[in-house]
């Protein structure tokens, strides 16, 4: 059942294309089949569905929808655009930068993906850019700067090493590592994208001159307040998204009724009954089938970049924070000795960079939140093109996992080397 989970993945996404059809619908449709051929009930299948997520992706669509009403989000993005100047090219080091400052210093990866991703959006809506390639680069900054030593994330690594008796010299090449990975991809995608043939000549810069209103000012505050209570007092994103919509639903500033009708139900759709069908073919063995395929091929050359793949794949399906990094983390050691050598410093920073890079697929945050931010953002995205842009996502993690493994044979030992 293993190989044929992954048939019918690769089935489902030619089928939503050639009939048209919302992946997510027919991702749903799929996992019952194959869920009830795999001997699940309808209530396990049920529950691989992601509440979590549902309620992020409804509480921050709902949130930015409300804030996206007042103009606030075309207005900020407007004016970073117009103080580049002729110099749009700037445009994306400054996605990545914000994302790589936002993480870096100290709240990790996770709480600042909502600002980044439907700030970058917004300017590359304004600028012309790719919204996908500059959603991911903000996100690529994001996942730059969260191994610091005193993020959540590096606490993570240097808890894991420490239990391995790597208790120095681990942090540094794992977070050098981490910045070169992303940095680097940045770059392809920028080229992959075409990036380079936006013009200043095709923006308008006249927003420079225009004052924001009062009810934007408190729409962007709002935004802000949601983001210190996520990272300073530990709320949920989701549900404090909720509570801050609310309040300005009862301030007038935005209307309930054009909000809801705005928050893009079918892009929700496809990332949650995809993310269905993923768990169920994890059941199968599908994710297991691919896993064990890089494993046994692994030696002491290849035992970093194999175990980054396996970790971006992992990704896939799960938390690279919460499940993939305590689950191979401690495991690098024993990994490197059973193939007679490598460094384990170097097997730990492929593994962080493997669980990061995965993200951007539409079944993770980074990438769910590119591709709902950006059809709220334009509201006339057909179905057809909804799908377009969620393979899109697809490839790129699966050009971002390959990727890690390219990049930990060229640079994990040498991050070591000069950093370890």
């Amino acid at each position: 059942m293993d190989i044929i989970s992954l048939i019918v993945f690769v089935v489902l996404i030619a089928l939503a294309f050639w009939r048209k059809t919302n992946m997510g619908v027919l991702a749903f449709a799929a996992a019952l089949i194959l869920g009830r051929i795999l001997g699940m009930t309808d209530k396990e299948i049920v529950k691989t569905l992601s509440s979590s997520l549902f309620v992020t992706l409804t509480g921050i669509t709902l949130l930015f929808a409300a804030v996206n009403s007042t103009g606030a989000f075309e207005m900020l993005s407007h004016k970073i655009v117009a103080i580049t100047g002729k110099r749009v090219w700037v445009l994306p080091i400054i996605a990545y930068l914000v994302g790589f400052v936002l993480s870096a210093i100290g709240p990790g990866a996770i709480p600042p993906t909502t600002l980044v991703v439907t700030l970058t959006v917004s300017i590359a809506i304004s600028a012309g850019y790719n919204p996908i390639m500059m959603g991911i680069i903000g996100g690529l900054g994001l996942m730059g700067g969260r191994v610091c030593a005193w993020t959540p994330e590096g606490a993570l690594v240097s808890e894991l090493a420490a239990a391995q008796g790597l208790e120095t010299g681990v942090i540094l090449p794992v977070f050098a590592f981490q910045i070169i990975t992303t940095v680097l991809f940045a770059i392809g995608l920028f080229f992959a994208f075409k990036g380079y043939k936006v013009k200043a000549d095709n923006v308008n810069f006249t927003t420079t001159k225009v004052k924001a209103t009062r009810n934007q000012i408190i729409a962007l505050i709002s935004v802000v307040v949601m983001l210190v209570m996520v990272m300073v007092f530990d709320f949920d994103v989701g549900l404090i998204s909720f509570l801050i919509a609310v309040v300005l639903f009862l301030l007038g500033l935005a209307d309930d009724s054009a909000s809801i009708k705005a928050v893009p139900w079918g892009t929700i759709m496809m990332i949650l009954g995809v993310g269905v069908l993923m768990s169920v073919i994890s059941t199968a063995g599908g994710i297991d089938l691919l896993c064990n395929m890089l494993s046994n091929v692994m030696s002491k050359s290849t035992v970093a970049p194999f175990t980054g793949i396996t970790a971006g794949i992992m990704s896939l399906v799960s938390s690279g924070f919460g499940v993939v990094y305590p689950t191979l983390l401690p495991m690098s050691t024993e990994l490197v000795n059973s193939v007679g050598g490598g460094d384990p410093v170097a097997v730990m920073a492929a593994i962080v960079a493997g669980g990061s890079l995965a993200g951007f697929s539409p079944m993770s945050t980074c990438g769910a939140l590119t591709l709902s931010t950006m059809v709220g953002l334009r509201g006339n995205m057909s179905k057809q093109e909804q799908n377009k842009s969620f393979v899109a996502l697809i490839v790129i993690a699966a050009c971002a996992i390959i990727w890690v493994g390219i990049s930990a044979f060229l640079f994990s030992g040498l991050c070591v080397s000069i950093f370890g």
